[in-house]
């Protein structure tokens, strides 16, 4: 991570192969599931209800990354958000939404890295753990 530290403060960090490699503020994170409903006959209540496919769709206000993962990172490379509502620290919890690839977003180009503002895209899994 590059010596400066953006100005906003920070909600998320993204990694890139697990190295952080950027921050982000104002993360929300959306569960996508399709369910598989099979009926009997003459029946209006489901036989069977599952969990079919599900996707994890993550909006984020501003997005700070480190200018050395920039092109990765806008070029479609898989990312992770990970959240720590807690905070930083031992024992604390966070929450990871695996292999993000952003599909929207707006961007400026400062000296030490990309901001980028109104950041869209999706993972294909959600992991709870705690911080080590």
């Amino acid at each position: 991570m590059s010596a400066t530290t953006p100005v906003l403060g920070k909600d998320a960090v993204i990694q890139v192969d697990s190295e952080d490699v950027g921050y982000a503020k104002g993360v929300t994170v959306g569960i996508d599931v399709d369910l598989i409903k099979e009926y009997k006959i003459g029946s209006n209540t489901p036989a069977v209800l599952e969990p079919g496919n599900q996707s994890f769709s993550v909006s984020i206000d501003k997005m700070w990354i480190d200018k050395t993962y920039a092109d990765k990172v806008l070029g479609g490379t898989k990312v992770s958000v990970v959240v720590r509502p807690e905070g930083t620290g031992s024992g604390k919890t966070e929450i990871t939404i695996n292999n993000v690839v952003l599909n929207s977003w707006e961007l400026s180009i400062d000296q030490d890295g990309v901001v980028m503002e109104s950041v869209e895209g999706e993972g294909d899994s959600l992991t709870f753990g705690t911080q080590s």
